[in-house]
């Protein structure tokens, strides 16, 4: 009955990219783990598993990619019959995995808050030969393994060129700054999303004032500022270029008068949240890629 019953529940179909490059690419935390212990166990059988149904892994954190998380060891909870999660069965003490979990929010019977769990209909975790530095499982529609430095080199790729960012500039002039965060929507594609665009942008603020940065080709950069208060937008008189460089994380901001503002990159996290929930409507969620930057040089 348990199993029929998880059966039910995890009945899903996907429609976007479930691939574990799919679902990394949007994840809020990205690591190389390695499994540690068995935590909590369940207090009764799952048929077909003739042990104790292991119900969390307590994993290290070899190598973190994206996201904000400083522990070095994390708890990740499975399935328990009724839930839409892989068991934890499935990994092995001492074995090495890539993965890309969701965040638990409360605590529960099922987890704990700040704890992580994964999605049952989707890939986000990968097992991993850590001698060969190779992971292993769906990790296109046409790639079932991708090396750890190809892994890593994708996954923390950062693209200026043609891209539009956000960032607050509720006190003017952000670029005096001597640390700037930037963010950008990953799926502006999607027509809700598209037709929100400032709204999101503004909300995700806080309400603030912010300022858009388009990074051109050929180094041209364009600003616009938004004022809420008023809800006018104006460009600086000065012109703008940019110019980055991908070895050491090195972004520079360049205007006509030669001011030269140096920032480095030394954190790549993600975030989202849910765009026009109400009653009727469930919202979407919108997926934004987080950059925090420190001035080096002015």
């Amino acid at each position: 009955m348990i199993i029929s019953y998880n059966s039910f529940a995890c009945e899903c179909e996907c429609t976007g990219d479930c691939t574990f490059k799919g679902s990394s690419s949007g994840a809020g935390f990205v690591a190389l783990v390695k499994v540690i212990e068995y935590s909590d166990f369940l207090d009764y059988e799952i048929d077909g598993y003739n042990k104790k149904m292991p119900f969390s892994m307590t994993v290290e954190v070899i190598e973190k990619y994206i996201g904000s998380e400083t522990r070095k060891k994390i708890k990740i909870w499975g399935d328990n019959g009724m839930l839409c999660r892989p068991y934890i069965a499935n990994f092995e003490i001492g074995n090495y995995y890539l993965i890309a979990p969701t965040i638990i929010t409360e605590t529960t019977k099922s987890g704990k808050e700040n704890d992580y769990d994964f999605f049952a209909c989707s890939t986000d975790y990968l097992s991993v030969d850590y001698n060969k530095k190779i992971a292993f499982g769906e990790y296109t529609k046409k790639r079932n393994q991708v090396s750890l430095l190809e892994f890593e080199k994708e996954i923390k790729n950062l693209t200026f060129k043609k891209t539009n960012w956000f960032t607050n500039n509720s006190e003017n002039q952000f670029y005096t700054s001597d640390t700037i965060t930037l963010f950008k929507i990953l799926n502006r594609n999607d027509n809700r999303i598209e037709l929100n665009d400032i709204l999101i942008k503004i909300e995700r603020n806080g309400g603030k004032d912010i300022s858009e940065l388009t990074f051109k080709s050929k180094g041209k950069l364009e600003l616009v500022d938004t004022y809420v208060e008023s809800w006018t937008e104006t460009v600086p008189p000065k012109k703008w270029k940019w110019k980055y460089n991908s070895k050491n994380l090195n972004l520079d901001l360049i205007d006509d008068r030669h001011f030269n503002s140096s920032y480095k990159v030394f954190s790549i996290e993600r975030d989202n949240l849910i765009w026009g929930k109400d009653k009727e409507n469930e919202g979407t969620k919108v997926y934004l890629l987080v950059l925090k930057l420190k001035r080096i040089k002015q």
